[in-house]
């Protein structure tokens, strides 16, 4: 089923990385990360490149004069996209997380002792930190409201001066009714609302003016746009009274030896070479959103979201070991997964390898898992070029992921150590499935050491954190490892026992990548966890000056 008004197949056409042989066949489901670029924005940045190529605003030249334009008609589009009242409450960033800072960092210097910030829990760690930094210089005081700000009236006060808060949820995928900032601004004119909507822009159309923020920030690269630009709304008169965050070229009118005037408008905001290219890219990103049919694109949207948690509930109903976090209603396509039993990262790994890019860890919103005692999840993100194919094929991966590996809990547990590793073993298995097995026993097998898990001992990790603890006995090292990922502790495992009970001199003469080539796993395993594994290796190689 899909909207008359939208067809998805032909959406996903414009974008080119799914046309090549690699990439045919994958299911995209990071896009709350980022999502995927069409082609005219990427003709868009290449042509700059290509036909422009110069310094903007001051320039004399032709090149300087067009590369000028190109701001200016990339701010007039943002202002169009947000329905600000002028270009001039643009100001052009490197992504949400300066646009944040900026704000955070202005208003800092206008809050006093007393003074009071609210966020919500469920706010990305750019949306805490910068504000953690401005109550330390301002000496106010931080708040948290829930997730589903159903405290905001009762914590809310005249102490209240800030408060900035999500249009949507990174994890939950939850969209903020911000329905309630019309009435808030009523009762409490001097408060300044900031609004991330850095999730909610590729899926909902955004009005400023009607949602009455005064400040608004979200990233390029998370609307199908470039990487490295992104947009910061202001209210005029509250960026005319906002200090900038950063000081030299372009942002100043004149310097002298003591003292400097600043331009005044979006410009005070931009110090430094502008990041061109890519917003010619966000320019053609505009462009490109003014030819879609939006309420379509939210319908298609919804419904593909729908069909993805009933799928998800179903399979959740049949493993109750998965637990589904998270509802369809009123969410811009994101579900959450976690698990009592099974390694979120060692499901993600076995998605990544049927082809299935999602992504595990904490997204960036600690504070929120802490309050659901949670640590690590499974995150999977829609965008429009997501069909209901791509989700029942996800629901098929996982049922094979559950149907390899449930049953081997304790069938294993404890029974696996070091010198059980038959590498000769790994290496008679011809299949990566095969492999990934038997790696994941041996991962599953190898008793915790939950005494090593110490900050001296981490090696971290985005997905999953590894520990590593060394000792030198006899001239001779012993390592142990741990991680809470099976297939990672028994990655680890073949590292460790290859330079395991050996000497300095030993382990230097050894050539770790031809020993991973031999185990066939330069071939299989993605760039990322080679990367991981290097950092063991280079953790054991620091260890023992090899």
């Amino acid at each position: 089923m899909k909207d008359k008004n939208f067809d998805p197949v032909q959406f996903k056409k414009q974008f080119p990385l799914f046309d090549h042989k690699e990439n045919q066949a994958l299911v995209y489901l990071d896009n709350a990360a980022t999502t995927q670029k069409p082609q005219c924005v990427i003709n868009a940045i290449s042509g700059f490149y290509s036909h422009i190529n110069a310094n903007a605003n001051r320039s004399s030249h032709r090149l300087g004069r067009a590369a000028t334009i190109v701001i200016q008609e990339a701010r007039k589009k943002a202002a169009q996209f947000i329905n600000a009242t002028s270009a001039e409450e643009i100001v052009f960033t490197s992504g949400a997380t300066e646009g944040l800072n900026i704000i955070a960092n202005g208003l800092a210097k206008k809050l006093k002792v007393g003074d009071e910030v609210m966020l919500s829990i469920a706010e990305h760690h750019a949306n805490i930190v910068p504000w953690q930094e401005a109550v330390k210089i301002s000496n106010a005081n931080l708040h948290f409201i829930r997730a589903d700000f159903s405290d905001l009236n009762v914590s809310i006060s005249d102490k209240t001066k800030v408060i900035s808060i999500t249009a949507a949820s990174n994890t939950l995928g939850s969209v903020t009714d911000l329905s309630y900032i019309r009435a808030i601004k009523k009762e409490y004119p001097n408060l300044t609302v900031v609004v991330d909507a850095s999730q909610l822009a590729a899926h909902r159309i955004i009005d400023v003016k009607g949602i009455e923020c005064d400040f608004l920030v979200f990233s390029a690269h998370k609307i199908y746009g470039p990487s490295g630009v992104g947009v910061l709304y202001g209210k005029k008169e509250a960026l005319d009274d906002l200090s900038p965050l950063l000081f030299g070229g372009e942002m100043i009118v004149r310097v002298d030896k003591q003292d400097s005037t600043y331009a005044q408008g979006p410009e005070r905001f931009e110090a430094g070479t502008s990041p061109l290219s890519a917003i010619a890219g966000l320019s053609a990103c505009f462009d490109f959103w003014s030819v879609q049919n939006r309420p379509a694109m939210k319908s298609y949207e919804e419904q593909v979201t729908e069909y993805l948690y009933k799928q998800l509930e179903k399979l959740c109903a049949h493993h109750p070991r998965l637990k589904l976090i998270g509802e369809a209603k009123n969410n811009i396509g994101i579900a959450i997964i976690a698990s009592d039993e099974y390694s979120v990262t060692d499901i993600a790994f076995w998605l990544d390898e049927k082809d299935f890019a999602v992504r595990v860890g904490d997204h960036c919103a600690q504070p929120l898992w802490q309050s659901m005692g949670l640590n690590k999840v499974l995150r999977l993100s829609l965008a429009a070029y997501n069909t209901f194919g791509d989700i029942d094929k996800l629901i098929d991966a996982l049922n094979s992921f559950i149907a390899t590996f449930s049953g081997d809990k304790n069938s294993q547990c404890c029974k696996i150590q070091k010198d059980s590793v038959d590498i000769q073993q790994l290496i008679s298995l011809r299949t990566w499935q095969k492999k990934y097995k038997q790696i994941m026993k041996w991962g599953k097998g190898y008793q915790p050491k939950y005494d090593i898990r110490k900050s001296e001992n981490l090696i971290a990790g985005c997905e999953t954190d590894l520990w590593l603890f060394s000792i030198k006995e006899n001239n001779r090292w012993v390592f142990l490892i741990d991680s809470d990922s099976s297939i990672v502790r028994g990655l680890a495992l073949l590292v460790v026992v290859k330079a395991d009970n050996k000497s300095d001199e030993e382990i230097k003469s050894i050539n770790f990548y031809e020993y991973l080539t031999l185990l066939g796993l330069d071939k299989y395993l993605s760039s990322s966890r080679v990367s991981g594994l290097f950092g063991l290796i280079e953790k054991i190689r620091k260890i023992t000056n090899s």
